[in-house]
């Protein structure tokens, strides 16, 4: 559908905005009498380049201006920022004293129809830059003369509204939410990067109110209230022509009237504005402006979370039964057609669950609801007077829009000015009921809050960081794992040629060994010198096998076993000198060889570098013969382990001696 264009020209005019270092924004060049304002051209910088335009490479701004006139309304300005190294421009300013440049383009108009504007804008920015010489600003006087004509021809209804979608499905069942907050023209104000998303979201709320995106002429500035005392009740109505029906319906509501004004970004040079007004929509990318304690509703756009500053604000504004399961088949129609990719500007999406949709869905529950209120006002005012009404519409229909709601809203300005310019009995041409097919049922009602609380927490978005570190944490210490077990092996492969193997050690005793006779006077024999005898035998042929410098861990070994001959010897010292008796009563021990004392323990020469914490001591045996009655050529094996040990115990006949 077409719209009426303005009587004047609709593109007011063109500038350059250039970021100063050292005095800040400024105009650099500008086309249109409009900048000759000086309420324009003071305020104009700080809107075209936002706080923290720095951090992209190019962004878009959306802003309304007021200029100082006797009949002043509100002007509409988009601005595309861009930055360049200033090392790649053809020719350099005085005054460029750092590493990069920043400018933007704005562009102001008379209506808000920055969905044309945008693309064309960027194209022109981008060409500017290119050029690398911003004394060269023909393409901007080329592109204000072109622009007008362009607009003209595209002035429609769908050129002003944009990314409906989009803001849907970021707040899910919050959005109704918000429309609610905003007809009660309540302080709200949205804060986050990027600055055009920031507008965007404020743009796409504006435009779920039937109407209000089109009657913007007062949201400039809080003492503008010109369209109030131009409205009238209509006294004809045709319900096919929608703006018959609009009108009869008091549409759209005078949000943005006395009092109250529209910012989609506010610099802090307009930070006094807040205090002086009683209903404002502004978005922020500064957080010095989130701290105002006149907010009563901040919405953060980085991770579309609503905090409710003033708790009763939250009950008033809240959902009902039927409200949420009317908002969860919006949401399950936007979601299934949606794609990251066509966010902002689908490509072959039905009309369900388009921006279209959306807005004839959001109209149909505002002309539900102001019917109610209409119906409401009709059994009040009948009850005072006595008078029985039957077979109308149901009586609680309003229990379905939220009872806190309606009466808050019966409260502001905007009802005021709706109040007197609709019909009281309007409730005969809209029906006064929920556009919400069915009443849920409790249990249904409580699964949707659960769904809509798990889907407000983000799990998934929040969980992720949380799944990327353990699976990091898992991939490095698997790794660190493999790497110490190659290096064991490294090292055991290391010290293997140095070692001797089992099949070594256990064939040692297969060696011939030739019986020593002893005595039965030499069966009394030094332990000591036995022990020493050990000590300096171990020695002899750990010093004859070794050469060279040892590692500090084979020595070590080497020490620790030495200390444990020594405890083995003090345990045979022990051993014998409580059973010597024994041996002498009971017959002449005989040996092989009469001139040593006791068989030393028969070894092979083994290095030192073969013992290690973790291997055993091979055993030491010595051979006896028994007397003669006793079968011939048996021997007694004796391991000195169990000789080491059995001297704890009470003294008993040795287990597995035969005597």
């Amino acid at each position: 559908m077409l719209l009426q264009p303005p009587d004047g020209p609709l593109v007011l005019g063109v500038a350059l905005i250039d970021f100063n270092h050292l005095v800040g924004p400024k105009i650099e060049f500008y086309k249109g009498d409009i900048f000759e304002d000086e309420e324009v051209s003071k305020i104009l910088p700080f809107l075209a380049l936002p706080d923290g335009a720095h951090m992209s490479l190019e962004d878009y701004s959306y802003f309304h201006l007021v200029p100082s006139s006797p009949n002043p309304s509100t002007i509409f300005g988009i601005s595309c920022n861009r930055q360049i190294p200033a090392s790649t421009l053809l020719v350099k300013d005085a005054d460029v004293t750092r590493s990069i440049v920043q400018k933007a383009v704005v562009v102001l108009v008379s209506r808000p129809v920055f969905g044309p504007i945008r693309d064309k804008l960027g194209v022109v920015t981008r060409a500017l830059f290119n050029q690398r010489d911003f004394r060269e600003t023909n393409i901007l006087v080329d592109f204000i003369s072109s622009l007008e004509t362009s607009l003209r021809t595209q002035l429609t209804e769908s050129g002003l509204y944009m990314g409906e979608r989009d803001f849907v499905h970021t707040f899910r069942h919050r959005t109704l939410v918000l429309v609610k907050a905003l007809i009660l023209q309540k302080k709200i104000i949205f804060f986050g990067h990027p600055v055009e998303r920031l507008c965007n979201y404020q743009y796409s709320l504006i435009s779920l109110i039937p109407g209000l995106l089109q009657t913007l002429d007062d949201c400039g500035s809080p003492p503008l209230a010109s369209r109030a005392p131009t409205l009238s009740r209509p006294s004809s109505l045709r319900t096919s022509d929608r703006k018959s029906m609009m009108a009869y319906m008091g549409l759209p509501l005078d949000v943005f009237g006395k009092d109250a004004f529209f910012q989609p970004y506010l610099p802090l040079q307009q930070i006094d504005l807040l205090k002086d007004s009683q209903s404002w929509l502004c978005g922020s990318t500064n957080s010095i402006v989130t701290q105002q304690k006149e907010i009563e509703l901040l919405i953060n756009t980085e991770n579309a979370t609503l905090e409710f500053r003033d708790p009763r604000l939250e009950r008033v504004a809240g959902l009902t039964a039927a409200d949420r399961k009317w908002m969860d088949e919006i949401v399950r129609d936007v979601n299934e057609g949606w794609s990251e990719s066509e966010a902002t500007s689908p490509t072959g999406i039905h009309f369900k669950g388009s921006d279209d949709y959306l807005r004839a869905k959001f109209e149909e529950y505002i002309f539900a609801a102001l019917a109610s209120v209409r119906y409401r006002e009709f059994l009040i005012k009948g009850k005072g007077g006595g008078v029985i009404i039957a077979g109308g519409p149901d009586v609680n229909s309003i229990e379905d829009f939220n009872p806190l709601w309606i009466t808050e809203f019966m409260k502001t300005n905007a009802y005021q000015v709706w109040d007197r310019t609709t019909d009281p009995m309007l409730f005969d041409i809209v029906e006064p009921r929920h556009p919400c097919n069915e009443k849920p049922s409790v249990v249904a009602d409580i699964g949707l809050r659960l769904s809509e609380g798990i889907q407000e927490l983000k799990l998934d978005q929040q969980l992720a960081p949380t799944r990327e570190a353990i699976s990091r944490t898992l991939t490095a210490g698997s790794t660190n794992f493999f790497k110490a077990v190659e290096g064991v092996k490294g090292r055991w492969g290391q010290r293997t040629p140095s070692s001797v193997s089992t099949s070594d050690i256990s064939s040692v005793p297969s060696t011939p060994v030739t019986p020593v006779v002893i005595s039965k006077s030499d069966a009394d024999f030094p332990t000591q010198e036995t022990v020493v005898d050990m000590k300096r035998q171990t020695s002899r042929e750990s010093s004859g096998s070794g050469g060279g410098t040892r590692p500090v861990s084979v020595t070590q070994a080497a020490s620790e076993t030495k200390a444990a001959l020594g405890a083995w010897g003090a345990g045979i010292q022990s051993f014998w000198s409580t059973r010597a008796a024994r041996f002498s009563q009971r017959g002449s021990v005989t040996s092989f060889a009469s001139t040593t004392p006791i068989a030393t323990p028969v070894q092979s020469p083994v290095s030192e570098t073969s013992f290690s914490h973790s291997q055993s001591f091979t055993a030491v045996t010595t051979v006896t013969e028994l007397p003669e009655h006793d079968e011939e050529g048996a021997h007694v094996h004796v391991d000195l382990e169990e000789v080491h040990t059995k001297d704890h115990m009470p003294a008993e006949e040795p287990t597995g001696m035969a005597l």
